[in-house]
C-alpha cells in the first residue's frame, strides 16, 4: 500500500510544481519583455532629443555653413585676384560675422590669412586659403557630426 500512497503523493504534487514551474516561466517572459520594452523606450527617447538637439541647433548651423562658406571664397577670391571689395569683405567677416559661429581652428586660419594678407605675402595666400578651407570642413564635420565635409583620401 506504501507504493501507491507514494504514487498519490506525487500525482497530488504534480499539479502544483507545474502550477509553480509555469508561473516562474510567466515571471521570466514578463521580465525579457519588460527589459525589451524599456531599452526600446530608452532608445526612442535618445533619437527624440538627438532630433531635439539638431532643430535647436539648426540656425546656427546654417549660419556657420553661410559664413564659412563665404569666408573660403573670399580668402580664394583675394589669393587668385587680390580683388579689392572681397579684401574688404574678408576683414568684414573677420571682425563680424565669423566670430559668431567660428571654431578655434578656423579663427587660426582667419588669423593666418590676415597676417599673410597684411604683411603683403601674396605667394603664401593660395595655401593658406585651402587651409582655411580644410580647417572648415573639420570644423562644419563636427558641427554637423557628419564626415561630409572632410576631405577624401584619394
Amino acid at each position: 500500500m506504501s507504493e501507491s500512497r507514494a504514487l498519490e503523493t506525487v500525482l497530488k504534487i504534480l499539479p502544483v510544481l507545474g502550477a509553480c514551474v509555469a508561473f516562474i516561466w510567466g515571471v521570466v517572459q514578463w521580465k525579457e519583455n519588460a527589459d525589451a520594452e524599456l531599452a526600446a523606450a530608452k532608445l526612442e527617447a535618445e533619437r527624440y532629443a538627438e532630433s531635439r538637439r539638431i532643430e535647436a541647433t539648426r540656425p546656427f548651423l546654417e549660419m556657420q555653413l553661410k559664413y564659412y562658406t563665404e569666408a573660403v571664397q573670399v580668402a580664394s577670391r583675394i589669393a587668385h585676384s587680390h580683388d579689392p571689395q572681397s579684401i574688404a569683405r574678408f576683414w568684414e567677416l573677420y571682425y563680424g560675422e565669423l566670430a559668431l559661429v567660428e571654431n578655434n581652428d578656423v579663427a587660426l586660419a582667419m588669423r593666418q590669412f590676415g597676417d599673410a594678407l597684411n604683411q603683403g605675402k601674396t605667394t603664401e595666400l593660395n595655401t593658406l586659403a585651402i587651409e582655411l578651407g580644410r580647417r572648415v570642413g573639420e570644423s562644419l564635420a563636427k558641427s554637423w557630426n557628419t564626415g561630409a565635409w572632410q576631405k577624401r583620401a584619394s
